[in-house]
C-alpha cells in the first residue's frame, strides 16, 4: 500500500494534507540533495582555509577563531538572554497588582488568556468529552492513570486545555494499560490502536471512539515499576533502548518498516517489531532495572520515544500516587499526587512565557474539521 494512503488510515490527519505532504517530501529530498552537494563544496573549501590558517597563512584564521571570534559570539548571546530576562522582570512587575506576588500574577496572567476557536475548540471539546468517558470507565473499573505533560501543564496553569494544544496525554502503568486494554476489547464503545513509529522508534499507543468519524484521541504513555531512580539505572535503562534501536537500524530485514514508518498492530510483520520490544524490555527485567510488581519508582517506559527532552526517565511513586483529582475543561480527573515536581520536571520555570504558541505540532489537521462530517461528528458527540 502507497505510504500516503497508509498513513491517512491509522494517524490522525496532519497539518498538511497527505498528498500534499508526498509532494512535498519527494520535493524536500532533491533540495536535501542539492543542498548536500553544496555543503559538500563549502566543506572542503573550508577545510583548504583551515590548513592554510594550520600552515601560518591567510593571517592566523585558527587563532580570530578561536580566540577573538567564538567568545565575541557568545558575548552577545549572553547579552541577548539577559535582556531577554530583564525585560521579563519588568513585565510581571508592570503586569502584577498591588501586593500580588509574581506567581500569581502569572497564574493570573495564563488564566486569563483567550480559548482556542474554530476547529481547534471544536476538537478539543470532542477531546474533552472522550476524557470524561476514559476517566468514568477508569474510575469504575479501579484503574488508575495521570494527566501528563501539555495536558497537566493546561489544567494546572490554564484550568483547560492550552490554547494552542490539540491533543490530549495521559500516563499509566503498563499493568493497568493491559487491563484497560482487556476492558475496551469488550467494549464497542472505544477502541485503542497500536502504531510503530519508526520516526521515533516507539509504540504509539491511543484511546479512541470506536465511531471512525471522529478525530479525538488520547495519547497513553507507558510507565513500569522500578527499585531505583539513580542515574546509573536510568542510563542503562536508556542504553538498553539505543542499543535496540541500532540492531533494527543494523538489520536489512527490518526494511519493511523504513518503506511504511507507520506500522499498526495489524499489519504483516508488525510481530517482528513488537518481538524487539519484548526482548528489551525482558532484558530490562533481567538486570532488575523494572519490576512486574508495585515499586517504590516509576520509570519512563521503554516503548515510549526519547527525544531528549525527558529531565527525569524516573518518579518516586509518592510523586504519582495517590492520584489527585483537578478540573479540566469541566471535567474532574486524576492528576499526579505532585503535579508541581511533574511538571517541573518536564518544563522547568513552567510559569514562563512559552516558546511554542505558533510552533505547536498540529496532531489533526484543523482544515478537515470545518468539513460536515466531521464537524457534524463532533458537534453531536459534545451536544
Amino acid at each position: 500500500m502507497h505510504f500516503s494512503k497508509k498513513a491517512k488510515g491509522i494517524l490522525p490527519v496532519s497539518s498538511r494534507s497527505f498528498h500534499a505532504m508526498e509532494k512535498y517530501l519527494v520535493e524536500q529530498n532533491q533540495i536535501l540533495k542539492d543542498e548536500l552537494a553544496a555543503i559538500k563544496d563549502q566543506q572542503n573549501r573550508l577545510f583548504a582555509r583551515i590548513e592554510q590558517a594550520d600552515n601560518g597563512i591567510n593571517l592566523n584564521l585558527n587563532y580570530k577563531v578561536g580566540t577573538v571570534l567564538s567568545p565575541a559570539i557568545k558575548s552577545i548571546s549572553d547579552d541577548l538572554d539577559a535582556h531577554d530576562s530583564h525585560m521579563k522582570m519588568f513585565a510581571w512587575e508592570q503586569y502584577r497588582n498591588a501586593g500580588e506576588s509574581i506567581t500569581d500574577a502569572k497564574k493570573r496572567f495564563f488564566r486569563s488568556l483567550p480559548q482556542a476557536t474554530g476547529g481547534m475548540r471544536l476538537l478539543q471539546l470532542g477531546c474533552a468529552k472522550l476524557l470524561s468517558e476514559f476517566d468514568a470507565l477508569c474510575q469504575k473499573n479501579g484503574i488508575p492513570y495521570w494527566l501528563n505533560f501539555g495536558t497537566l501543564l493546561g489544567a494546572v496553569r490554564h484550568g483547560g486545555f492550552i490554547p494552542w494544544d490539540d491533543d490530549v496525554d495521559l500516563g499509566i502503568m503498563r499493568d493497568d494499560l493491559q487491563r484497560l486494554t482487556e476492558l475496551v476489547n469488550q467494549d464497542d464503545r472505544y477502541r485503542i490502536s497500536v502504531v510503530y513509529d519508526k520516526f521515533v522508534y516507539c509504540r504509539q499507543v491511543r484511546f479512541w471512539y470506536a465511531d471512525a468519524t471522529i478525530p479525538c484521541f488520547l495519547d497513553l504513555f507507558i510507565y513500569d515499576w522500578a527499585e531505583s531512580d539513580n542515574k546509573e539505572v536510568v542510563e542503562e535503562h536508556r542504553a538498553l533502548r539505543r542499543s535496540m534501536i541500532a540492531e533494527i537500524k543494523a538489520d536489512p530485514s527490518f526494511q519493511f518498516w523504513s518503506d511504511e514508518p507507520y506500522y499498526t498492530k495489524s499489519d504483516e510483520q508488525a510481530s517482528r517489531i513488537q518481538s524487539k520490544f519484548d526482548q528489551c524490555i525482558n532484558d530490562a527485567h533481567n538486570k532488575g532495572l523494572i519490576s512486574t510488581s508495585k515499586s517504590p519508582y516509576a520509570i519512563w517506559s521503554l516503548d515510549n520515544l526519547d527525544d531528549g527532552k525527558q529531565r527525569w526517565w524516573a518518579y518516586d511513586l509518592k510523586d504519582i500516587f495517590p492520584a489527585k483529582r483537578m478540573v479540566f475543561e469541566g471535567v474532574e480527573c486524576s492528576v499526579p499526587n505532585n503535579p508541581d515536581s511533574f511538571l517541573t520536571s518536564q518544563y522547568g520555570d513552567y510559569l514562563e512565557l512559552p516558546k511554542d504558541i505558533h510552533t505547536h505540532f498540529q496532531h489533526v489537521d484543523h482544515d478537515d474539521l470545518e468539513t460536515s462530517k466531521t464537524k457534524q461528528a463532533i458537534e453531536n458527540l459534545i451536544d
